[in-house]
């Protein structure tokens, strides 16, 4: 008896591995896969919008025709626009990707080319970073290996094949975007935002003319109000959203949240995308409610053989990288504000308003003798304004100049740069060394140390 009490488990691992079958068991359990459908359906066509808009607005010429120079990001070099009307033949086929997403024919397949072509426009150049281009990126990935095809979809050969998918394919998409909205509050808890209702003052000010609530945008009150209120938006809304009870609440405050400030700050699409994809987290079978069911397939899936375990354990994975991705800013010496180390790619929303004016020398090495490099011969007013506070670009572009100037065959020139920054509406201070040869400056994984520190 004796031998086997010593045998047998703690009771702390038995009720572990007690919990850890439960979260198993409930991962795999079917649920209808009507909202995923949606999701499938608004995620695409919000695709195809954009590309709508940004091709009525101008957006592919100005970003891929008029620039000369583009700012590659790290690793990524090789990747240029197609040149000419390259692009325009891109962007026309992302539209077709993405419509046939929305209307679920061959729906991994299309995903996976969406995917493909969205993320190398936007891969292109770096002045273009948006976090909601991240987001789609990701989203579309995930559509091209989960199964998100029965609902709404226009493949009927497949139809009724997928009316139930595993419950953890519902928690992946929910964590993606959820994670956005957490992350954007962790980002907030800091001085600025609560301290100094900073960068909203700024912001606020500018919109004097909004219609009967101007007067109330220029009090300071209502800028300290809405950044406490934004942090708790976005700490608490994923959560919110997963609650039954609290559900409808939390999605109306959704719905005002991102109304508001898409009417405030003139943010594109991305209010829009956060309205409509938040919409997966109500029931999974929420469409059936409100759709006829020759859109949405049976309600009851025909016999499939048991979920496997190993697709689980990738979504584990998937989910602990992105956790601890947009952590990596922590790694780096410095505010992340000022030097923008492991800024991108971290859900790091409206918390900058920065300004600045760079003045960027080349030096012959043989002779000493300089010149300033007037911007606006390499790069478009866009690329000059995104780059003159960010300190990874302003490197870029040196390196651009000397290169440039090795192509004329001329030796290749030391290029310092003296550029001053206002943050968030502090007095102007300078941002770089100007004593630095930035293209000379490797890339280093342990941050800039040619960024001067932070003048708070």
């Amino acid at each position: 008896m004796a031998a086997a009490t010593s045998s047998s488990s703690p009771p702390i691992l038995d009720g572990a591995a007690a919990w850890a079958e439960r979260v198993q068991a409930r991962a795999l359990a079917p649920v209808d896969a009507a909202s995923l459908g949606a999701f499938r359906f608004l995620l695409g066509a919000l695709v195809v919008a954009a590309v709508v808009r940004h091709w009525a607005k101008g957006g592919i010429y100005d970003a891929f025709v008029v620039p000369t120079h583009f700012f590659a990001y790290e690793g990524l070099e090789l990747v240029r626009p197609l040149p000419g009307q390259g692009m325009y033949v891109v962007y026309a086929a992302l539209a077709l990707a993405a419509a046939s997403l929305a209307a679920g024919f061959r729906t991994r397949a299309s995903a996976a080319v969406a995917c493909l072509l969205f993320t190398y426009a936007h891969a292109c150049d770096k002045s273009n970073y948006l976090n909601h281009y991240h987001l789609v990126s990701l989203l579309l990935a995930l559509a091209a290996v989960l199964p998100l095809g029965a609902a709404l979809s226009l493949d009927r050969a497949r139809a009724g094949a997928a009316a139930t998918v595993p419950a953890w394919v519902l928690w992946l998409v929910r964590f993606q975007i959820g994670l956005v909205y957490f992350y954007g509050g962790v980002g907030k808890l800091q001085t600025d935002w609560l301290l100094r209702a900073m960068p909203l003052q700024i912001w606020l000010a500018a919109n004097g003319d909004f219609p009967l609530l101007g007067g109330v945008l220029r009090w300071p009150e209502t800028a300290y109000v809405m950044s406490w209120l934004g942090a708790a938006f976005d700490l608490s809304v994923a959560f919110l959203l997963t609650a039954r009870r609290t559900r409808p609440f939390a999605y109306a405050c959704v719905v005002g949240f991102h109304v508001v400030t898409a009417r405030l700050f003139q943010i594109g699409m991305f209010p829009w995308v956060m309205i409509a994809l938040t919409l997966v987290f109500f029931d999974p079978s929420w469409p059936r409610r409100v759709l006829p069911e020759r859109w949405i397939g049976p309600r009851d899936a025909p016999a499939r053989r048991a979920a496997s375990r190993r697709p689980l354990a990738l979504a584990l994975a998937w989910a602990a990288f992105h956790v601890l991705f947009p952590l990596r800013s922590h790694l780096y010496p410095g505010d992340v504000l000022w030097t923008e180390d492991g800024y991108r790619f971290s859900w790091r929303v409206m918390l900058i308003e920065k300004a600045g004016s760079a003045e960027l020398t080349a030096t012959d090495p043989r002779t000493g003798a300089s010149r300033e490099v007037r911007a606006r011969a390499f790069l478009t007013p866009f690329q000059v304004k995104m780059m003159s506070t960010q300190p990874d670009m302003i490197r870029a572009f040196a390196r651009m100049i000397a290169d440039d100037a090795e192509q004329r065959g001329e030796p290749r020139p030391r290029v310092t740069a003296d550029v001053v920054v206002t943050l968030n509406g502090r007095p102007p201070a300078r941002l770089i060394d100007p004593t630095v040869d930035l293209a000379a400056e490797p890339i280093r994984l342990g941050g800039t140390p040619w960024v001067l520190p932070s003048p708070r």
